[in-house]
């Protein structure tokens, strides 16, 4: 089965795709703001709660290969440093489940928000705020999200290159020195082709956009969240 590419959006019929995205910004940056001081425990069972979320949300993980494998070896080296500073494992752990919930909660939001319908949830908000171009901080946000998967696929396309040609991994640094240098250049050649695209289309970050209306989904995130913050910060504490 070919591998699929991660921090990308996919189109489906899910209870989070049906969110509006500006409540599912907000539900995210609520769970992960108090999640800096959270012991071992509430961590530990927001990120099952995640877990069990992207299992509805049927996130293929067993296609992010690459990807996955990386983020792995970051959630290792975080441990491992974390134990060195503190030579504590409970709060080494608990750097490593927190860490895995930051990637999961974006994984989520990307799997479920398109770039363009984030940009018009946040537009319509921030453009009620006196002194701000609301649209135009929203089209540069819309921008910067839609460059993360380019990142991906460039590193992709990359890769699959140099394994078909099978370059040989002589001369370790060189390698990497040549790998990075050919992604950088690639990245360097989609991002003026973007850049085109979007003077060829007279794109204008300032245009006002049809909003999104928000639905019952909304209120049953919003009030699953809330549960969930009032439990494990506020409630559980009492009881360890």
């Amino acid at each position: 089965m070919a591998e699929a590419l991660i921090f990308h959006y996919r189109e489906q019929q899910s209870f989070l795709n049906r969110c509006n995205p500006l409540t599912k910004l907000l539900c995210i940056l609520a769970l992960l703001i108090p999640l800096a001081k959270a012991s071992f425990t509430a961590s530990a069972v927001l990120l099952t709660l995640l877990t069990l979320l992207a299992i509805h949300q049927r996130l293929p993980f067993h296609r992010y290969g690459r990807e996955l494998r990386f983020f792995v070896v970051m959630t290792a080296l975080i441990g491992i440093t974390e134990y060195l500073a503190t030579r504590m494992v409970v709060q080494s752990f608990t750097a490593c489940l927190r860490f895995l919930s930051i990637i999961l909660s974006g994984m989520l939001l990307a799997d479920s928000t398109a770039p363009d319908d984030l940009a018009r949830s946040l537009g319509s908000v921030l453009d009620r705020v006196p002194f701000i171009d609301g649209w135009a901080v929203a089209s540069t946000i819309e921008l910067t999200l839609s460059m993360i998967p380019l990142i991906f696929d460039v590193t992709d396309q990359v890769t699959t290159a140099r394994k078909a040609r099978m370059e040989k991994n002589r001369r370790p640094i060189r390698n990497i020195k040549a790998l990075v240098a050919s992604i950088f250049g690639l990245l360097l050649d989609r991002s003026e082709e973007l850049s085109w695209a979007l003077q060829a289309r007279s794109f204008d970050p300032s245009r006002a956009r049809r909003t999104l209306a928000y639905t019952k989904a909304d209120i049953f995130l919003a009030l699953a969240v809330t549960l969930i913050i009032f439990s494990l910060f506020f409630l559980l504490p009492y009881f360890i």
